[in-house]
């Protein structure tokens, strides 16, 4: 008596169990994609291409404007660097991005970690 599209119900059992099967691995393999994180770290950054190893920068921190727990998500900077960079631009503003090797903490290594994702903005 079921003429869903006059196919008989082993079909109809075999189309709704295909769909299933790809549902689920559709959602694998979106999960999948998703959740890993390459360094065990927090990109702000996107992959360029698929063949393309280069991450682009999505968008740039400003150093004079950025509240701590922003400048948190640059790699290698933690909550008390983060203080500390908030105190050092309330007493001295940057002028350029390298200047913020003068906090205590930030040698050259941690500044070209971070160096595509901060800037600063010209007044």
């Amino acid at each position: 008596m079921n003429r869903f599209f006059e196919f008989s119900p082993a079909q109809l059992r075999v189309i709704v169990i295909l769909s299933a099967l790809l549902a689920i691995l559709s959602a694998y393999r979106f999960l999948y994609d998703y959740s890993r994180v390459d360094d065990n770290s927090f990109r702000l950054s996107v992959k360029v291409a698929d063949t393309d190893y280069r991450y682009a920068p999505v968008f740039e921190i400003d150093l004079n404007l950025s509240p701590a727990d922003s400048l948190e998500l640059l790699p290698g900077i933690g909550p008390s660097l983060a203080k500390r960079i908030v105190a050092f631009r309330d007493s001295v503003r940057f002028e350029k991005p390298a200047d913020i090797m003068k906090v205590r903490g930030i040698g050259y290594a941690t500044f070209e970690k971070i160096k595509p994702y901060i800037g600063v903005r010209a007044w």
